[in-house]
C-alpha cells in the first residue's frame, strides 16, 4: 500500500532536484515517491552523444520516453532503437541499460517511485567529490541496483 500523496504540485521547465547518472546524464527529478505518496519517480535526463548505461537491473519498472535526440535500449538481450516520441518500457527485474547515438532528452518513469533518489545521491556525492566506486556500489545497494557489467556492442 502506498502513502497518502501529500497533494498536487507543478513544476515549470528547468525546475527540479538536481540529479545525475554516474555515467554523466545530466538529470533533473520532475517528481520523487515524496511527492507522489510512493506511487512513481520521474526524471528528465539530457544526455550527449556516447553517453551509456551499465546492463543492469532492479525491483522497479522502468520506462523513458524520448523526447529529442536518439537512443539504443538493450532490454533482455536484445537491441531497441528509438528517437523522439519513442517508448521503452522494462519490467521490474529485467537486465537493461541505454546508449544515447544522438544527443538528446529524455523522461524517465519508475514505478513504484524511490529509486529516483539513486540519481539524487550520485549527483550529491558527485558535486562533494565523493562518486568512488566504493560509493557508488553504496548507493546503488540502498536502491535495489544490480550491476550486471558493461553493454554489449550494438
Amino acid at each position: 500500500m502506498h502513502a497518502e500523496v501529500p497533494g498536487p504540485f507543478m513544476l515549470a521547465a528547468r525546475e527540479g532536484v538536481p540529479a545525475s547518472a554516474p555515467e554523466g546524464s545530466e538529470m533533473l527529478v520532475k517528481a520523487g515517491a515524496a511527492e507522489t505518496g510512493g506511487l512513481f519517480g520521474l526524471l528528465e535526463g539530457v544526455d550527449r552523444a556516447g553517453f551509456s548505461t551499465i546492463v543492469h537491473r532492479h525491483d522497479v519498472a522502468e520506462a523513458w520516453y524520448v523526447l529529442d535526440g536518439r537512443y539504443r535500449y538493450y532490454v533482455d538481450g536484445r537491441w531497441f532503437e528509438v528517437g523522439p516520441g519513442g517508448f521503452v518500457f522494462v519490467p521490474a527485474g529485467v537486465a537493461h541499460g541505454l546508449r544515447c547515438v544522438e544527443a538528446g532528452r529524455k523522461l524517465t518513469l519508475l514505478v513504484p517511485g524511490g529509486p529516483e533518489g539513486f540519481f539524487r545521491d550520485v549527483h550529491g556525492a558527485s558535486e562533494a567529490g565523493e562518486l568512488t566506486p566504493d560509493a557508488l556500489r553504496d548507493i546503488g545497494s540502498r536502491y535495489g541496483l544490480e550491476a550486471l557489467g558493461p553493454l554489449p556492442p550494438g
